[in-house]
């Protein structure tokens, strides 16, 4: 679950706010650093199309290694537990648990949003009040019709982001993660990073030894301007039967993840283009193989990914495999 992405938008403004003395980007990266570093917790609010979820959040950072656990308020119940790099999903009664699943708020570098430019605009929107704090919001608006602007604030005083808001290109927010409450503790007992119960650690998935020898045989021959391939790895696959093999592909602040997997076993596969709030989803076939695309992105930037899928006649019966 990526909660991933992001704040939203209609900021009222205060009256004649003072001067910013930050670039855009800078003020970012201390946004983005105050998320990993700052101890908080509180109460915040997610909306994506017609679902909302409020969920409770409590965050510190212990010798570098963040640990946060979201518990949700309304819905199903569910706990989610990330302590550094490992992530334990609880889901109703039943435990679970995965590795690598995104941090709540989105993780920037100098480099990233530096490169991010070619495709994004960055401006001051001044200063709002959002869970009756004062915070300073950056809007980052797209060169082009392939990715959302985002609209980010950040506490005035500790740089925490209050609120996040994914825009698309008719200034209609389709994303947003905002704090109603927020407070920040001088400390935090260890007792509120305990995983669940009968959660073991997690594991990461291991490449079987029958893949690790199968030549590479799928490509993707299109991609949107600005994305490119940042990790490979195996992971559960969309329709929940099996292994796929993943790609995560960004521009540096938006990500898409293309799934390919090889023969279709099962009659869920995603066929076809879909849209829920910021989420887009594509599917499609050639011969056996199989390829799904997702990403907090416009539509039609993942079809342009997913018809960009290729895959050698000759390859046709191989388990499926990326090549750049």
């Amino acid at each position: 679950m990526r909660l991933t992405t992001l704040l939203c938008a209609a900021t009222t403004f205060l009256g004649s706010a003072p001067a910013i003395a930050e670039e855009p980007i800078e003020w970012l990266l201390k946004v983005s650093d105050a998320a990993r570093d700052v101890s908080y917790q509180g109460v915040v609010v997610y909306r994506d199309g017609e679902r909302m979820d409020v969920m409770r959040i409590v965050h510190r950072n212990v010798n570098g290694r963040s640990q946060e656990r979201l518990t949700s308020l309304n819905g199903q119940a569910r706990d989610i537990l990330r302590d550094g790099d490992r992530v334990y999903f609880l889901a109703g009664d039943m435990p679970a648990q995965s590795a690598g699943a995104d941090p709540l708020f989105p993780v920037m570098s100098q480099q990233l949003l530096t490169k991010a430019t070619a495709h994004y605009d960055y401006r001051h929107l001044g200063e709002s009040r959002v869970a009756g704090r004062v915070c300073r919001g950056v809007l980052m608006s797209p060169r082009d019709d392939y990715r959302y602007g985002y609209e980010i604030c950040g506490d005035a005083g500790t740089g925490v982001p209050l609120r996040v808001s994914l825009i698309d290109r008719g200034g209609r927010t389709v994303e947003q993660l905002m704090f109603t409450e927020i407070a920040f503790p001088a400390k935090i007992a260890d007792s509120a990073f305990t995983p669940p119960p009968g959660v073991v650690a997690p594991t990461v998935l291991a490449v079987p030894a029958a893949q690790q020898a199968v030549p590479e045989t799928w490509r993707l021959a299109t991609l949107p301007p600005g994305f490119h391939v940042v990790r490979r790895d195996l992971a559960p696959a969309p329709d929940g039967v099996g292994v796929a093999e993943r790609v995560l592909l960004s521009d540096g602040v938006s990500a898409v993840s293309v799934f390919g997997m090889q023969p279709v076993a099962s009659a869920r596969v995603l066929t076809g283009l879909f849209n829920l709030g910021a989420m887009s989803a594509y599917g499609r076939s050639i011969g056996a193989f199989h390829i799904t695309v997702i990403g907090d992105v416009p539509p039609d930037t993942v079809r342009m990914i997913g018809d960009g899928f290729a895959v050698p006649a000759e390859a046709a019966i191989q388990p499926a495999r990326l090549t750049d």
